[in-house]
Protein backbone atom coordinates (compact mmCIF):
# COMPACT_ATOMS: atom_id res chain seq x y z
CA UNK A 1 0.00 0.00 0.00
CA UNK A 2 2.72 2.57 0.92
CA UNK A 3 4.50 1.76 -2.39
CA UNK A 4 1.19 2.52 -4.08
CA UNK A 5 0.53 5.67 -2.82
CA UNK A 6 3.98 6.37 -3.64
CA UNK A 7 3.44 5.66 -6.71
CA UNK A 8 0.32 7.73 -7.14
CA UNK A 9 2.15 10.43 -5.54
CA UNK A 10 5.31 10.53 -8.63
CA UNK A 11 2.72 10.47 -10.94
CA UNK A 12 0.53 13.43 -9.32
CA UNK A 13 3.69 15.44 -9.02
CA UNK A 14 5.22 15.07 -12.53
CA UNK A 15 1.41 15.83 -13.92
CA UNK A 16 1.84 18.62 -11.96
CA UNK A 17 5.16 19.20 -13.68
CA UNK A 18 4.20 19.22 -16.68
CA UNK A 19 1.55 22.13 -16.11
CA UNK A 20 3.36 24.09 -14.38
CA UNK A 21 5.74 24.03 -17.52
CA UNK A 22 3.63 24.42 -19.96
CA UNK A 23 2.68 27.49 -18.31
CA UNK A 24 5.94 29.19 -17.60
CA UNK A 25 7.15 28.36 -21.57
CA UNK A 26 5.88 31.51 -22.81
CA UNK A 27 7.73 32.78 -19.81
CA UNK A 28 10.87 31.22 -20.26
CA UNK A 29 10.65 32.00 -24.25
CA UNK A 30 10.55 35.62 -23.29
CA UNK A 31 13.19 35.75 -21.51
CA UNK A 32 15.40 34.38 -23.81
CA UNK A 33 14.57 36.48 -26.22
CA UNK A 34 14.24 39.43 -24.47
CA UNK A 35 17.73 38.28 -23.64
CA UNK A 36 19.07 38.00 -27.09
CA UNK A 37 17.34 41.17 -28.32
CA UNK A 38 19.39 43.26 -25.45
CA UNK A 39 22.70 41.93 -26.61
CA UNK A 40 21.83 42.09 -30.02
CA UNK A 41 21.19 45.81 -29.33
CA UNK A 42 24.36 46.16 -27.75
CA UNK A 43 26.47 44.31 -30.76
CA UNK A 44 24.59 47.12 -33.17
CA UNK A 45 25.43 50.04 -31.62
CA UNK A 46 29.30 49.24 -31.86
CA UNK A 47 29.46 46.78 -34.92
CA UNK A 48 26.81 47.76 -37.34
CA UNK A 49 27.71 45.84 -39.72
CA UNK A 50 26.55 42.82 -38.13
CA UNK A 51 23.03 43.34 -38.83
CA UNK A 52 22.51 40.87 -41.40
CA UNK A 53 23.90 37.93 -38.88
CA UNK A 54 22.13 38.99 -36.40
CA UNK A 55 19.18 39.45 -37.63
CA UNK A 56 19.35 35.64 -39.07
CA UNK A 57 20.17 34.00 -35.48
CA UNK A 58 17.39 36.30 -33.83
CA UNK A 59 14.84 35.19 -36.42
CA UNK A 60 15.74 31.79 -36.16
CA UNK A 61 15.58 31.70 -32.01
CA UNK A 62 12.03 33.42 -32.63
CA UNK A 63 11.06 30.14 -34.62
CA UNK A 64 12.05 27.92 -31.95
CA UNK A 65 10.57 29.90 -29.16
CA UNK A 66 7.23 29.77 -31.49
CA UNK A 67 7.53 26.36 -31.95
CA UNK A 68 7.95 25.83 -27.43
CA UNK A 69 5.03 27.62 -26.85
CA UNK A 70 2.70 26.42 -29.52
CA UNK A 71 3.51 22.97 -28.55
CA UNK A 72 2.91 23.92 -24.95
CA UNK A 73 -0.75 24.46 -25.81
CA UNK A 74 -0.76 20.86 -27.34
CA UNK A 75 -2.71 18.21 -25.00
CA UNK A 76 -1.38 15.42 -26.90
CA UNK A 77 2.54 16.82 -26.80
CA UNK A 78 2.38 16.92 -22.82
CA UNK A 79 4.00 13.70 -22.38
CA UNK A 80 7.49 15.01 -24.46
CA UNK A 81 6.94 18.41 -23.40
CA UNK A 82 10.13 18.37 -20.95
CA UNK A 83 12.48 17.39 -23.78
CA UNK A 84 11.13 19.06 -26.09
CA UNK A 85 10.78 22.46 -24.30
CA UNK A 86 14.86 21.25 -23.24
CA UNK A 87 16.01 20.68 -26.38
CA UNK A 88 14.04 24.79 -27.79
CA UNK A 89 15.97 26.20 -25.06
CA UNK A 90 19.71 24.32 -26.01
CA UNK A 91 18.82 25.51 -29.63
CA UNK A 92 18.63 29.15 -28.64
CA UNK A 93 21.51 28.82 -26.72
CA UNK A 94 23.57 26.83 -29.63
CA UNK A 95 22.16 29.61 -32.21
CA UNK A 96 24.02 32.69 -29.91
CA UNK A 97 27.25 30.69 -29.67
CA UNK A 98 26.67 29.97 -33.30
CA UNK A 99 26.08 34.03 -33.75
CA UNK A 100 29.39 34.77 -32.29
CA UNK A 101 31.63 31.89 -34.08
CA UNK A 102 30.54 33.51 -37.09
CA UNK A 103 31.12 37.02 -36.61
CA UNK A 104 34.16 36.42 -34.21
CA UNK A 105 32.83 38.21 -31.74
CA UNK A 106 33.77 38.85 -28.03
CA UNK A 107 34.16 35.29 -26.39
CA UNK A 108 33.77 37.25 -22.82
CA UNK A 109 30.12 38.58 -23.77
CA UNK A 110 29.65 34.87 -24.94
CA UNK A 111 30.47 33.59 -21.74
CA UNK A 112 28.29 36.23 -19.81
CA UNK A 113 25.76 35.87 -21.80
CA UNK A 114 25.60 32.25 -21.48
CA UNK A 115 26.14 32.30 -17.40
CA UNK A 116 22.78 34.35 -17.93
CA UNK A 117 20.69 32.00 -19.94
CA UNK A 118 22.02 28.84 -17.73
CA UNK A 119 20.50 30.98 -14.26
CA UNK A 120 17.60 31.75 -16.04
CA UNK A 121 16.70 28.52 -17.75
CA UNK A 122 17.08 26.52 -14.20
CA UNK A 123 14.68 29.70 -12.30
CA UNK A 124 12.19 29.98 -14.85
CA UNK A 125 11.43 25.95 -15.78
CA UNK A 126 10.79 23.91 -13.21
CA UNK A 127 12.07 20.75 -14.88
CA UNK A 128 14.92 19.68 -12.18
CA UNK A 129 17.85 17.69 -12.85
CA UNK A 130 16.33 16.00 -15.95
CA UNK A 131 16.04 19.41 -17.72
CA UNK A 132 18.61 21.16 -16.67
CA UNK A 133 21.56 18.64 -16.66
CA UNK A 134 21.19 18.32 -21.07
CA UNK A 135 20.61 22.00 -21.29
CA UNK A 136 24.05 22.86 -19.05
CA UNK A 137 26.10 20.00 -20.70
CA UNK A 138 24.94 21.42 -24.64
CA UNK A 139 25.86 25.03 -23.48
CA UNK A 140 29.39 23.62 -21.71
CA UNK A 141 29.77 21.79 -25.09
CA UNK A 142 29.15 24.51 -27.16
CA UNK A 143 31.35 26.75 -25.25
CA UNK A 144 34.27 24.68 -25.17
CA UNK A 145 33.42 24.37 -29.09
CA UNK A 146 33.47 28.19 -30.02
CA UNK A 147 36.80 28.35 -27.89
CA UNK A 148 37.93 25.58 -30.13
CA UNK A 149 37.04 27.64 -33.06
CA UNK A 150 39.25 30.22 -31.73
CA UNK A 151 37.13 33.02 -30.44
CA UNK A 152 38.78 34.37 -27.47
CA UNK A 153 37.53 37.78 -24.84
CA UNK A 154 40.02 40.37 -22.94
CA UNK A 155 40.39 38.14 -20.13
CA UNK A 156 42.14 35.23 -19.52
CA UNK A 157 40.84 31.83 -21.02
CA UNK A 158 40.54 30.25 -17.31
CA UNK A 159 38.34 32.79 -16.41
CA UNK A 160 36.14 32.29 -19.09
CA UNK A 161 36.10 28.36 -18.57
CA UNK A 162 35.57 28.35 -14.55
CA UNK A 163 32.79 30.99 -14.86
CA UNK A 164 30.43 28.55 -17.85
CA UNK A 165 31.56 25.49 -16.00
CA UNK A 166 30.67 26.80 -12.65
CA UNK A 167 27.29 28.43 -13.77
CA UNK A 168 26.77 24.82 -15.27
CA UNK A 169 26.84 23.00 -12.30
CA UNK A 170 25.14 25.18 -10.03
CA UNK A 171 22.46 25.59 -12.15
CA UNK A 172 22.29 21.78 -12.13
CA UNK A 173 22.31 22.10 -8.05
CA UNK A 174 19.93 24.85 -8.08
CA UNK A 175 17.70 23.23 -10.54
CA UNK A 176 17.78 20.15 -8.39
CA UNK A 177 16.83 21.71 -4.81
CA UNK A 178 14.28 23.66 -6.13
CA UNK A 179 13.01 20.54 -7.42
CA UNK A 180 13.29 18.88 -4.26
CA UNK A 181 11.41 22.07 -2.46
CA UNK A 182 8.29 21.69 -4.91
CA UNK A 183 8.32 17.92 -4.45
CA UNK A 184 8.29 18.77 -0.54
CA UNK A 185 5.46 21.51 -0.70
CA UNK A 186 3.37 18.98 -3.17
CA UNK A 187 3.25 16.38 -0.86
CA UNK A 188 2.38 18.87 1.73
CA UNK A 189 -0.18 20.00 -0.07
CA UNK A 190 -1.23 16.34 -0.78
CA UNK A 191 -1.29 15.05 2.34
CA UNK A 192 -3.54 18.41 4.06
CA UNK A 193 -5.76 17.17 0.86
CA UNK A 194 -5.90 13.84 1.89
CA UNK A 195 -6.15 14.78 5.76
CA UNK A 196 -9.32 17.39 4.96
CA UNK A 197 -11.25 14.06 2.77
CA UNK A 198 -10.15 11.73 5.64
CA UNK A 199 -11.67 14.26 8.04
CA UNK A 200 -15.06 14.84 5.68
CA UNK A 201 -15.31 11.04 5.49
CA UNK A 202 -14.72 10.98 9.49
CA UNK A 203 -17.43 13.88 10.05
CA UNK A 204 -19.93 12.07 7.26
CA UNK A 205 -19.25 8.46 9.32
CA UNK A 206 -20.34 10.46 12.89
CA UNK A 207 -23.02 12.74 11.18
CA UNK A 208 -24.71 9.12 9.98
CA UNK A 209 -24.19 6.70 13.31
CA UNK A 210 -25.35 9.54 15.36
CA UNK A 211 -28.44 10.38 13.42
CA UNK A 212 -29.22 6.93 13.16
CA UNK A 213 -31.07 6.81 15.66
CA UNK A 214 -33.49 9.10 17.51
CA UNK A 215 -33.44 7.78 20.65
CA UNK A 216 -31.65 9.83 22.96
CA UNK A 217 -30.14 7.57 25.08
CA UNK A 218 -28.68 5.77 21.89
CA UNK A 219 -27.40 9.08 20.40
CA UNK A 220 -25.91 9.89 24.02
CA UNK A 221 -24.34 6.60 23.44
CA UNK A 222 -23.09 6.86 19.77
CA UNK A 223 -21.63 10.59 20.53
CA UNK A 224 -19.56 9.74 23.65
CA UNK A 225 -18.10 6.54 21.32
CA UNK A 226 -17.46 8.42 18.28
CA UNK A 227 -15.82 11.51 20.03
CA UNK A 228 -14.15 8.83 21.33
CA UNK A 229 -12.73 7.50 18.51
CA UNK A 230 -12.61 10.17 16.24
CA UNK A 231 -10.56 12.58 18.91
CA UNK A 232 -8.14 9.81 19.97
CA UNK A 233 -9.46 10.59 23.50
CA UNK A 234 -9.04 7.74 26.38
CA UNK A 235 -11.91 9.52 28.68
CA UNK A 236 -14.50 12.54 28.41
CA UNK A 237 -17.33 13.76 29.97
CA UNK A 238 -21.15 14.73 28.71
CA UNK A 239 -23.04 17.11 29.82
CA UNK A 240 -26.69 17.76 28.43
CA UNK A 241 -30.02 18.92 29.39
CA UNK A 242 -32.93 16.38 28.18
CA UNK A 243 -35.04 19.96 27.74
CA UNK A 244 -34.18 23.43 27.49
CA UNK A 245 -35.55 24.13 31.26
CA UNK A 246 -34.75 20.41 32.33
CA UNK A 247 -32.23 19.40 34.98
CA UNK A 248 -28.50 18.38 33.66
CA UNK A 249 -27.57 15.38 33.46
CA UNK A 250 -23.80 13.61 32.20
CA UNK A 251 -22.20 10.86 31.23
CA UNK A 252 -18.90 9.26 31.49
CA UNK A 253 -17.43 7.33 28.93
CA UNK A 254 -13.68 5.96 29.16
CA UNK A 255 -11.38 3.39 26.64
CA UNK A 256 -10.90 -0.16 28.10
CA UNK A 257 -8.98 -2.00 25.81
CA UNK A 258 -11.39 -2.00 22.44
CA UNK A 259 -14.24 -1.46 24.33
CA UNK A 260 -15.92 1.66 25.67
CA UNK A 261 -17.51 1.96 28.29
CA UNK A 262 -20.40 4.70 29.49
CA UNK A 263 -21.81 5.22 32.89
CA UNK A 264 -24.02 7.47 33.93
CA UNK A 265 -23.52 10.45 36.08
CA UNK A 266 -24.38 10.57 39.63
CA UNK A 267 -25.44 14.11 41.59
CA UNK A 268 -26.52 16.74 41.82
CA UNK A 269 -26.76 18.42 38.67
CA UNK A 270 -27.77 21.86 39.40
CA UNK A 271 -23.80 22.04 41.20
CA UNK A 272 -22.86 21.64 37.37
CA UNK A 273 -24.77 24.70 35.85
CA UNK A 274 -21.00 26.38 35.71
CA UNK A 275 -19.02 23.81 33.94
CA UNK A 276 -21.82 23.86 31.81
CA UNK A 277 -21.50 27.58 31.37
CA UNK A 278 -17.69 27.75 30.62
CA UNK A 279 -18.14 26.58 27.10
CA UNK A 280 -20.62 29.55 26.50
CA UNK A 281 -18.26 30.91 24.52
CA UNK A 282 -19.15 27.75 21.69
CA UNK A 283 -15.26 27.95 21.14
CA UNK A 284 -13.49 24.68 21.57
CA UNK A 285 -9.93 24.64 23.09
CA UNK A 286 -7.94 23.04 25.16
CA UNK A 287 -6.90 24.53 29.02
CA UNK A 288 -5.90 23.25 31.93
CA UNK A 289 -8.79 22.34 34.41
CA UNK A 290 -10.66 25.12 35.99
CA UNK A 291 -11.84 25.10 39.74
CA UNK A 292 -15.60 24.14 38.74
CA UNK A 293 -14.37 21.63 36.39
CA UNK A 294 -11.54 20.07 39.08
CA UNK A 295 -14.89 19.50 41.31
CA UNK A 296 -16.78 17.73 38.51
CA UNK A 297 -14.11 15.84 38.02
CA UNK A 298 -13.18 14.89 41.12
CA UNK A 299 -14.05 11.74 41.04
CA UNK A 300 -11.85 11.24 38.10
CA UNK A 301 -8.72 9.16 38.90
CA UNK A 302 -6.02 10.55 37.72
CA UNK A 303 -7.27 14.08 37.22
CA UNK A 304 -6.68 15.70 33.55
CA UNK A 305 -4.12 17.90 33.44
CA UNK A 306 -5.35 19.46 30.34
CA UNK A 307 -9.25 19.35 28.42
CA UNK A 308 -10.80 19.80 25.69
CA UNK A 309 -13.46 21.71 25.91
CA UNK A 310 -15.96 21.55 23.47
CA UNK A 311 -19.46 23.13 23.77
CA UNK A 312 -22.20 21.50 21.93
CA UNK A 313 -24.00 24.76 20.25
CA UNK A 314 -27.28 24.05 18.15
CA UNK A 315 -29.16 27.42 17.14
CA UNK A 316 -27.54 29.48 19.26
CA UNK A 317 -28.63 27.18 22.54
CA UNK A 318 -26.36 25.37 24.35
CA UNK A 319 -27.43 22.20 24.42
CA UNK A 320 -24.36 20.71 26.44
CA UNK A 321 -20.36 20.00 26.79
CA UNK A 322 -18.14 17.39 26.10
CA UNK A 323 -15.23 17.75 28.28
CA UNK A 324 -12.25 15.13 26.89
CA UNK A 325 -8.78 14.14 28.48
CA UNK A 326 -6.00 15.52 26.08
CA UNK A 327 -3.38 13.59 28.37
CA UNK A 328 -0.41 15.18 30.20
CA UNK A 329 0.83 17.28 26.63
CA UNK A 330 -1.03 19.67 24.92
CA UNK A 331 -0.77 18.23 21.90
CA UNK A 332 -2.94 18.58 18.72
CA UNK A 333 -3.41 22.43 19.43
CA UNK A 334 -3.37 23.60 16.24
CA UNK A 335 -6.10 25.43 14.70
CA UNK A 336 -7.26 22.25 12.16
CA UNK A 337 -7.85 19.83 15.63
CA UNK A 338 -9.72 22.68 16.90
CA UNK A 339 -11.70 22.79 13.52
CA UNK A 340 -12.13 19.28 13.01
CA UNK A 341 -13.31 19.25 17.01
CA UNK A 342 -15.97 21.89 16.64
CA UNK A 343 -17.24 20.82 13.29
CA UNK A 344 -17.45 17.32 15.13
CA UNK A 345 -19.47 18.84 17.79
CA UNK A 346 -22.02 20.46 15.46
CA UNK A 347 -22.64 17.30 14.51
CA UNK A 348 -23.54 15.92 17.98
CA UNK A 349 -25.57 18.90 18.79
CA UNK A 350 -27.16 18.65 16.14
CA UNK A 351 -27.82 14.82 16.57
CA UNK A 352 -28.80 15.62 20.60
CA UNK A 353 -30.92 18.45 19.66
CA UNK A 354 -33.28 16.14 16.62
CA UNK A 355 -33.38 13.26 19.39
CA UNK A 356 -34.89 15.77 22.15
CA UNK A 357 -37.21 16.91 19.30
CA UNK A 358 -38.26 13.40 18.76
CA UNK A 359 -39.02 12.55 22.25
CA UNK A 360 -40.92 15.96 22.43
CA UNK A 361 -43.09 14.81 19.61
CA UNK A 362 -43.51 11.33 20.98
CA UNK A 363 -44.56 13.30 24.20
CA UNK A 364 -47.19 15.39 21.98
CA UNK A 365 -48.43 12.55 20.41
CA UNK A 366 -48.91 10.52 23.20
CA UNK A 367 -51.06 13.72 24.44
CA UNK A 368 -52.83 14.09 21.15
CA UNK A 369 -53.32 10.22 21.04
CA UNK A 370 -54.83 10.58 24.82
CA UNK A 371 -57.22 13.27 23.63
CA UNK A 372 -58.37 11.42 20.88
CA UNK A 373 -58.86 8.43 22.96
CA UNK A 374 -61.14 10.10 25.38
CA UNK A 375 -63.00 11.54 22.19
CA UNK A 376 -63.86 7.95 21.06
CA UNK A 377 -64.55 7.01 24.70
CA UNK A 378 -67.20 9.94 24.65
CA UNK A 379 -68.42 9.28 21.17
CA UNK A 380 -68.92 5.33 22.18
CA UNK A 381 -70.95 6.10 25.50
CA UNK A 382 -73.03 8.72 23.82
CA UNK A 383 -74.01 6.30 21.13
CA UNK A 384 -74.55 3.61 23.48
CA UNK A 385 -76.78 5.83 25.90
CA UNK A 386 -78.97 6.91 22.93
CA UNK A 387 -79.26 3.39 21.50
CA UNK A 388 -80.33 2.16 25.20
CA UNK A 389 -82.78 5.17 24.53
CA UNK A 390 -83.86 4.10 21.39
CA UNK A 391 -84.37 0.76 21.91
CA UNK A 392 -85.56 0.87 25.62
CA UNK A 393 -87.68 4.21 25.66
CA UNK A 394 -89.13 4.99 22.45
CA UNK A 395 -89.29 1.19 20.94
CA UNK A 396 -91.09 1.03 24.44
CA UNK A 397 -93.38 3.56 23.73
CA UNK A 398 -94.24 2.71 20.07
CA UNK A 399 -94.84 -0.38 21.21
CA UNK A 400 -97.26 0.90 24.01
CA UNK A 401 -99.18 2.70 21.20
CA UNK A 402 -99.14 -0.36 19.37
CA UNK A 403 -101.25 -1.64 21.95
CA UNK A 404 -103.51 0.75 22.28
CA UNK A 405 -104.26 1.39 18.61
CA UNK A 406 -105.74 -2.71 18.31
CA UNK A 407 -107.95 -1.71 21.44
CA UNK A 408 -109.15 1.49 19.49
CA UNK A 409 -109.35 -0.79 16.74
CA UNK A 410 -111.53 -3.17 18.22
CA UNK A 411 -114.01 -0.75 19.54
CA UNK A 412 -114.58 1.13 16.53
CA UNK A 413 -116.94 0.26 13.96
CA UNK A 414 -116.01 -2.02 11.31
CA UNK A 415 -115.88 0.74 8.52
CA UNK A 416 -113.56 2.63 10.81
CA UNK A 417 -110.68 -0.22 11.82
CA UNK A 418 -108.68 0.09 8.40
CA UNK A 419 -107.89 3.73 8.98
CA UNK A 420 -106.47 1.92 12.35
CA UNK A 421 -105.07 -0.83 10.99
CA UNK A 422 -103.22 1.69 8.41
CA UNK A 423 -101.51 3.86 11.56
CA UNK A 424 -100.64 0.22 13.36
CA UNK A 425 -98.87 -0.63 10.55
CA UNK A 426 -96.85 3.03 10.11
CA UNK A 427 -96.02 2.43 13.74
CA UNK A 428 -94.63 -0.86 13.70
CA UNK A 429 -92.30 0.33 10.69
CA UNK A 430 -91.09 2.93 12.60
CA UNK A 431 -90.51 0.74 15.37
CA UNK A 432 -88.71 -1.30 13.54
CA UNK A 433 -86.71 1.92 12.25
CA UNK A 434 -85.78 2.85 15.41
CA UNK A 435 -84.48 -0.68 16.43
CA UNK A 436 -82.02 -0.75 13.53
CA UNK A 437 -80.99 2.10 14.52
CA UNK A 438 -80.53 1.45 17.76
CA UNK A 439 -78.61 -1.57 16.39
CA UNK A 440 -76.80 0.21 14.36
CA UNK A 441 -75.59 2.23 17.16
CA UNK A 442 -74.62 -0.35 19.43
CA UNK A 443 -75.71 -3.95 18.63
CA UNK A 444 -76.94 -5.78 21.83
CA UNK A 445 -75.56 -8.99 20.35
CA UNK A 446 -72.24 -6.96 20.36
CA UNK A 447 -72.72 -7.47 24.42
CA UNK A 448 -73.95 -10.82 24.52
CA UNK A 449 -72.55 -12.99 21.95
CA UNK A 450 -69.44 -11.19 20.95
CA UNK A 451 -67.91 -9.76 17.59
CA UNK A 452 -68.26 -12.57 15.40
CA UNK A 453 -72.21 -12.98 16.08
CA UNK A 454 -72.30 -9.07 15.48
CA UNK A 455 -70.48 -9.03 12.50
CA UNK A 456 -72.45 -11.79 11.29
CA UNK A 457 -75.69 -9.93 12.09
CA UNK A 458 -74.29 -6.71 9.77
CA UNK A 459 -73.36 -9.08 7.50
CA UNK A 460 -76.94 -10.61 6.96
CA UNK A 461 -78.10 -7.34 6.98
CA UNK A 462 -76.35 -6.26 3.60
CA UNK A 463 -76.73 -9.58 2.39
CA UNK A 464 -80.67 -8.83 2.67
CA UNK A 465 -80.36 -5.36 1.12
CA UNK A 466 -77.37 -5.72 -1.50
CA UNK A 467 -75.71 -7.75 -3.48
CA UNK A 468 -72.71 -8.53 -2.00
CA UNK A 469 -71.10 -12.14 -1.56
CA UNK A 470 -70.09 -12.00 1.81
CA UNK A 471 -67.88 -14.82 3.63
CA UNK A 472 -67.10 -14.80 6.69
CA UNK A 473 -64.15 -16.57 8.25
CA UNK A 474 -64.06 -17.21 11.87
CA UNK A 475 -61.95 -20.52 13.70
CA UNK A 476 -63.64 -19.56 16.62
CA UNK A 477 -67.22 -17.74 16.40
CA UNK A 478 -67.75 -18.40 19.84
CA UNK A 479 -64.19 -16.27 21.06
CA UNK A 480 -64.36 -12.96 22.90
CA UNK A 481 -62.27 -10.33 24.40
CA UNK A 482 -62.80 -7.69 26.31
CA UNK A 483 -65.57 -5.00 25.45
CA UNK A 484 -63.38 -2.17 24.46
CA UNK A 485 -61.69 -4.21 21.91
CA UNK A 486 -64.73 -5.68 20.67
CA UNK A 487 -66.40 -2.72 19.54
CA UNK A 488 -63.06 -1.81 18.01
CA UNK A 489 -63.34 -4.75 15.71
CA UNK A 490 -66.92 -4.33 15.17
CA UNK A 491 -66.43 -0.32 14.28
CA UNK A 492 -63.94 -0.89 11.91
CA UNK A 493 -65.36 -3.72 9.98
CA UNK A 494 -68.82 -1.65 10.25
CA UNK A 495 -67.14 1.38 8.65
CA UNK A 496 -65.13 -0.71 6.09
CA UNK A 497 -68.48 -2.62 4.80
CA UNK A 498 -69.60 1.04 4.04
CA UNK A 499 -66.83 1.96 2.09
CA UNK A 500 -67.16 -1.11 0.01
CA UNK A 501 -70.43 -0.21 -0.26
CA UNK A 502 -70.11 3.24 -1.26
CA UNK A 503 -67.07 3.32 -3.06
CA UNK A 504 -65.46 0.04 -4.59
CA UNK A 505 -68.13 -0.84 -6.57
CA UNK A 506 -67.12 -4.56 -5.41
CA UNK A 507 -69.13 -7.76 -5.60
CA UNK A 508 -67.30 -10.07 -2.96
CA UNK A 509 -66.07 -9.29 0.31
CA UNK A 510 -63.86 -11.80 2.57
CA UNK A 511 -64.03 -10.97 6.42
CA UNK A 512 -61.60 -12.95 8.67
CA UNK A 513 -61.51 -12.61 12.37
CA UNK A 514 -58.78 -14.86 14.82
CA UNK A 515 -56.83 -14.67 17.26
CA UNK A 516 -53.32 -14.60 16.69
CA UNK A 517 -49.87 -15.10 18.89
CA UNK A 518 -51.94 -12.56 21.84
CA UNK A 519 -53.44 -10.51 19.65
CA UNK A 520 -56.64 -9.98 17.25
CA UNK A 521 -56.52 -9.97 13.70
CA UNK A 522 -59.17 -9.05 11.31
CA UNK A 523 -58.98 -8.86 7.74
CA UNK A 524 -61.56 -7.41 4.83
CA UNK A 525 -60.44 -7.83 1.77
CA UNK A 526 -62.73 -6.62 -1.56
CA UNK A 527 -62.75 -7.62 -5.09
CA UNK A 528 -63.64 -4.04 -6.28
CA UNK A 529 -61.97 -1.35 -7.96
CA UNK A 530 -59.12 -0.20 -5.91
CA UNK A 531 -57.38 3.25 -5.41
CA UNK A 532 -54.05 4.51 -4.45
CA UNK A 533 -53.73 3.91 -0.76
CA UNK A 534 -50.19 5.54 -0.71
CA UNK A 535 -51.05 8.72 -2.11
CA UNK A 536 -54.58 8.78 -0.13
CA UNK A 537 -52.51 8.66 3.64
CA UNK A 538 -49.92 11.13 2.34
CA UNK A 539 -52.28 13.60 1.11
CA UNK A 540 -56.16 12.75 1.16
CA UNK A 541 -58.54 14.29 -1.51
CA UNK A 542 -60.39 17.09 -0.12
CA UNK A 543 -63.66 15.31 -1.14
CA UNK A 544 -62.60 12.22 1.38
CA UNK A 545 -64.31 11.72 4.44
CA UNK A 546 -62.98 10.56 7.80
CA UNK A 547 -63.46 6.85 7.06
CA UNK A 548 -60.47 5.29 7.22
CA UNK A 549 -58.35 7.64 9.41
CA UNK A 550 -61.15 7.34 12.31
CA UNK A 551 -60.42 3.68 11.80
CA UNK A 552 -56.80 4.27 11.77
CA UNK A 553 -57.12 6.14 15.16
CA UNK A 554 -59.46 3.68 16.73
CA UNK A 555 -56.71 0.61 16.37
CA UNK A 556 -53.69 3.33 17.48
CA UNK A 557 -55.33 3.65 20.39
CA UNK A 558 -55.17 0.20 21.76
CA UNK A 559 -51.48 0.23 20.17
CA UNK A 560 -52.13 -2.04 17.01
CA UNK A 561 -51.37 -2.00 14.12
CA UNK A 562 -53.70 -1.19 10.53
CA UNK A 563 -52.60 -1.44 7.21
CA UNK A 564 -54.44 -0.89 4.00
CA UNK A 565 -53.27 -2.52 0.96
CA UNK A 566 -54.86 -1.18 -2.24
CA UNK A 567 -54.21 -0.06 -6.04
CA UNK A 568 -56.84 0.98 -8.39
CA UNK A 569 -58.41 -2.01 -10.14
CA UNK A 570 -56.82 -4.68 -7.67
CA UNK A 571 -59.23 -4.34 -4.80
CA UNK A 572 -58.51 -2.98 -1.44
CA UNK A 573 -57.53 -5.29 1.76
CA UNK A 574 -57.56 -3.99 5.12
CA UNK A 575 -55.34 -5.52 7.56
CA UNK A 576 -55.99 -5.08 11.60
CA UNK A 577 -54.36 -6.59 14.55
CA UNK A 578 -54.58 -5.46 17.84
CA UNK A 579 -53.13 -7.22 21.59
CA UNK A 580 -55.97 -8.89 22.99
CA UNK A 581 -55.89 -11.90 24.73
CA UNK A 582 -59.24 -13.99 24.44
CA UNK A 583 -61.74 -14.28 27.66
CA UNK A 584 -64.16 -16.84 28.30
CA UNK A 585 -67.60 -16.57 27.07
CA UNK A 586 -70.41 -16.03 29.60
CA UNK A 587 -72.90 -18.70 29.09
CA UNK A 588 -76.28 -17.08 28.14
CA UNK A 589 -79.50 -18.36 29.52
CA UNK A 590 -81.72 -19.88 26.81
CA UNK A 591 -85.48 -19.66 27.23
CA UNK A 592 -87.39 -23.15 27.23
Amino acid sequence: MPDRLERDVRQGFDAETRRLLARRVPLGVSFSLVLAAVAGFLELAYFPGRLPALATSFASEAVLGLIAVAASRQERLRAILLPLVAATTLGIALLVVGYVVEVRASGDALAFALIVFLSGAALIFPWGAWGQVPVAVGVSAAYLAALATGVRGELPLPYGLLSVAGCAVTSVIGALFLDLHRRAIFQQRLQLERRRDEQLATLYDVTRAVTATLELPQVLWLVCQRVLDVLGLERLWLLWREAPDGALRGLAARRDGMEIQVTEIEGDGASWEDVLQSGADSQPSIVPPGADEARFLGGADPLPQHLLRLPLVFQSELVGIILGDRGGTQQARESSFLDFAATLGNSAAMAIANARLYALVLQHRAELLQLSNKRLDVIEEGMRRVSRELHDGICQALMAVKLDLALLQRQLPAEQRNAVQDIRAQVIDVAQGVRQMSHLLHPPVLDDFGPVAAIESITEKYRATSELEIRLTAPNPGLRFAPSIELMLFRVFQEALINVVKHSGARRVSVRIAAEDDAVVLEISDDGKGFDAHAYFRMPPASAGLGLIGMRERVAHFGGVFRVTSRPGAGTRIYVSAPAEPVPAVPVAAAL
